[in-house]
C-alpha cells in the first residue's frame, strides 16, 4: 500500500514524486516509457522559459516566485545550475497581451519592469528589429530551465528520499476500492491511497469529459554563422503585428545554437493522430513569424522535433480532484506554459493529497461544468 501513486513522469509527475518523498510519504511513480527522457510528450527540448511578469493571469505570479524557490533549493540540493537568468523582453504593439498583461502582472506584485520603445530595443538588443509601433516590457528576473537535467534531478533526488520508480509501465486502469485505489498495470496491480494522474496528453483519455485539446508543436533550433548579437539575447515573447502568432525564444546556447517556436496555433488533433514528421509548411510558418531576427535563416536549420501542448478552452492548468472519484487527483492542461511551475504544482497536488489545501480556484476542474 503506497500513500500516494504518480502516473506519468513528466515535469509534473517528476515533481510530485519528488515533493511527496521528500515530505516522507510512501511514493510510486509509474512511467509509460523507458525514461522520463523521451521526445513523445511535453516534457522535452533542451530548455523553457520561465518569467515572472506573467501575462496570462497575475494570479500566476505568486506561483512562480515560489517556483524559483523551488527550484534555487533543488539546484542547491544537487550543485547544479538549472535556472540560467538571461532577462525577458515581451513585445508587441501597446495593445496586445502579451504587453498589457505583463505590465499589470509586474505592477500588481510589485516586480521590477522597464517598458521599452521599439528604438531601445533595437538599441539595447542589437539581434531584435521590431517594427516602429511596437513597444516591450523587459523583466531582469526571467532565463530559461534546463529541461533534461531538470527532469533527472527530480527523479534522482526522489528516489534518494525513497520514491519507487518504474519505467515500461502503462497504467491501463484506476478504481477506486473501499478507502484506496487500485492501478492495473500488463504486469499487475498497485494500491496507494491517492492517486496522481500527471499523465499530459494522454489525460485526454482518462479525463474524456474535460475540454481538453491535444496540439502539435514544433519548436526548432538554428546555428546561423554570424551569431555574436544573438549569444547575449533575452528571452523573448513577441506578437507579431500582422499575423498575430507569437514568437518565443531563448539566446544563442553554445552545443544547441538559438532556439524559437510558435507558441500556439499549431494543428489540434486526437493523441494517436498527431504528425510526429517536421514538415516543410512548419518551417515556412515559423520563419514568417521570426521575420525580426534577421540573423536567423531557414538554411541554418539544424535541429527541429514534435512536442505536444495539451489545451485548455481558458489556457489555465488543471487541478483538482476527479468528482467521479475522489481518490484520484489529476494535474494538467498546462496548455504550453507548465515547465517552469513543476516543483510548485508537485507540492499543490501532494498537499491537495494530504488534504492539507484545496488547490487554486483558478485551477478547479469543477469551472468547466
Amino acid at each position: 500500500m503506497y500513500d500516494i501513486a504518480v502516473v506519468g513522469l513528466g515535469i509534473a509527475g517528476s515533481s510530485t514524486v519528488y515533493q511527496a518523498s521528500r515530505r516522507n510519504l510512501k511514493v510510486i511513480g509509474l512511467e509509460q516509457f523507458g525514461s522520463v527522457i523521451h521526445a513523445m510528450g511535453s516534457s522535452h527540448g533542451k530548455t523553457r522559459i520561465i518569467r515572472q511578469a506573467y501575462f496570462e493571469h497575475p494570479d500566476y505570479v505568486p506561483l512562480v516566485l515560489d517556483a524559483y524557490r523551488e527550484w534555487d533549493a533543488l539546484e542547491q540540493t544537487i550543485g547544479e545550475r538549472l535556472l540560467i537568468p538571461t532577462g525577458g523582453v515581451m513585445m508587441g504593439r501597446p495593445e496586445t497581451d502579451v504587453v498589457t498583461g505583463s505590465r499589470l502582472a509586474a505592477q500588481q506584485h510589485g516586480l521590477p519592469f522597464e517598458e521599452l520603445s521599439a528604438a531601445e530595443v533595437r538599441e539595447r538588443f542589437p539581434g531584435f528589429r521590431i517594427t516602429d509601433d511596437e513597444v516591450a516590457i523587459y523583466e531582469p528576473q526571467a532565463g530559461y530551465l534546463r529541461v533534461e537535467p531538470g527532469l533527472q534531478a527530480l527523479i534522482r533526488e526522489a528516489q534518494r528520499h525513497g520514491a519507487e520508480i518504474q519505467f515500461n509501465q502503462v497504467v491501463e486502469d484506476v478504481q477506486l476500492q473501499g478507502d484506496h485505489v487500485v492501478l492495473t498495470t500488463p504486469t499487475g496491480t498497485f494500491a496507494a491511497r491517492q492517486v496522481i494522474l500527471t499523465v499530459g496528453a494522454w489525460l485526454t483519455r482518462w479525463a474524456p469529459a474535460l475540454p481538453l485539446e491535444v496540439e502539435r508543436q514544433v519548436p526548432m533550433w538554428f546555428r546561423p554563422e554570424e551569431h555574436h548579437n544573438l549569444d547575449s539575447l533575452p528571452i523573448y515573447i513577441r506578437e507579431h503585428p500582422r499575423n498575430g502568432r507569437q514568437a518565443y525564444g531563448f539566446p544563442y546556447i553554445e552545443g544547441q545554437g538559438i532556439k524559437a517556436g510558435v507558441h500556439h496555433q499549431g494543428q489540434i488533433s486526437p493523441l494517436d493522430q498527431v504528425n510526429r514528421q517536421v514538415t516543410s509548411q512548419d518551417i515556412e510558418q515559423l520563419m514568417e513569424t521570426l521575420d525580426f531576427i534577421p540573423s536567423i535563416h531557414a538554411d541554418s536549420l539544424q535541429e527541429a522535433l514534435v512536442c505536444l501542448y495539451t489545451n485548455t478552452p481558458d489556457s489555465h492548468f488543471v487541478v483538482g480532484r476527479v468528482p467521479q472519484n475522489p481518490g484520484v487527483i489529476i494535474a494538467g492542461g498546462f496548455s504550453g506554459h507548465g515547465y517552469k511551475f513543476g516543483p510548485t504544482v508537485g507540492s499543490l497536488v501532494t498537499d491537495m493529497a494530504l488534504g492539507t489545501q484545496p488547490g487554486p480556484a483558478l485551477f478547479h476542474p469543477a469551472r468547466f461544468r
